[in-house]
């Protein structure tokens, strides 16, 4: 999914996560900070790659801010299938 980002695919991508970046609240930064631990533990790593790793994991994926994928799945950077689950998945969470 996010592993064939052309140019202004990944220019996209970056909008949206800038869109969303304004508008995360602190527990949403708290996920994002957590997924990153786990997904690079004491590693930079860019929120592409989170987010590529995220969607590759199954048990990561669901923990992605809900909000977050929404953005990506209305500006077309998901997968519909994709999306879905994870819109259902985080809907479930309390």
């Amino acid at each position: 999914m996010f592993d064939t980002l052309n140019d202004d695919q990944r220019r996209l991508f970056h909008a949206a996560l800038a869109d969303w970046l304004a508008q995360a609240n602190e527990a949403e930064f708290d996920v994002i900070e957590a997924l990153r631990e786990e997904v690079a533990p004491g590693e930079v790593c860019s929120m592409l790659r989170l987010v590529r790793e995220c969607f590759a994991r199954a048990d990561l994926q669901s923990r992605l801010p809900a909000a977050l994928v929404a953005l990506l799945r209305e500006r077309n950077l998901l997968r519909p299938a994709a999306a879905l689950t994870m819109l259902a998945d985080a809907a479930q969470r309390p």
